[in-house]
């Protein structure tokens, strides 16, 4: 897999990261510049942008058990990557039985943080680049049904609702900015405090370590 389609513009012929001597300079003396597309735009064209989500409704094991099932993604020991985790998002499609909370989990062993891959999701049905289309393909595996080890509660995206009052379309799709990075034997998880049902989904980026 290519880390970079190398594009060039049609009309000033400059490779990408090339330097130009032409600057814009505001009345303070600041540089000027246009952000052109989204913050994730690069790396979905550079092929390094990967999402996942459940196909079917998962029911959650509850908090930090490491017979889980949910959605994780892992970054296999002997790895060259590291797994940047952009968004991470778990929407319930059952009213809980008792009152839950909605988060993110993981674990780092060196050895492996996932030690069974129970129920793996397939590239081309759960898991996808995010250049649809492009032939990229990731090197983090992504399952519904794992055994992790010493997992971490890290931290809630929605929580504190029950099944008399299931909570509202809360924004739960969050960016971590970069912020946090799956080195080789690391994990992350969607993280119900009780038995939960719904979809989760994951979206990540892979660089070279």
């Amino acid at each position: 897999m290519a880390d970079k389609y190398v594009q060039s513009s049609p009309v000033l012929q400059y490779s990408d990261g090339t330097l130009v001597a032409t600057e814009r300079v505001g009345p303070q003396g600041q540089l000027l510049m246009d952000a052109t597309h989204g913050s994730m735009y690069e790396s979905s064209r550079n092929g390094t942008l990967f999402f996942a989500a459940n196909q079917a409704a998962v029911t959650t094991t509850v908090a930090l058990a490491t017979t889980y099932t949910g959605l994780c993604l892992y970054n296999p020991v002997g790895n060259n990557r590291d797994l940047i985790i952009r968004a991470i998002n778990f929407k319930l499609s059952v009213a809980p039985a008792a009152i839950t909370l909605v988060g993110i989990m993981g674990g780092y062993v060196s050895t492996g943080g996932v030690t069974a891959h129970t129920t793996p999701l397939v590239y081309g049905t759960a898991i996808w680049p995010c250049n649809m289309g492009s032939t990229a393909t990731p090197t983090g595996l992504v399952d519904s049904a794992a055994t992790i080890v010493a997992p971490k509660f890290v931290w809630p995206l929605v929580g504190g609702f029950t099944a008399a009052a299931l909570y509202p379309d809360a924004c739960a799709f969050v960016d971590a900015q970069g912020a946090w990075i799956l080195q080789p034997g690391a994990y992350a998880a969607i993280y119900t405090l009780t038995v939960s049902v719904g979809f989760g989904s994951i979206l990540w980026e892979e660089v070279k370590r």
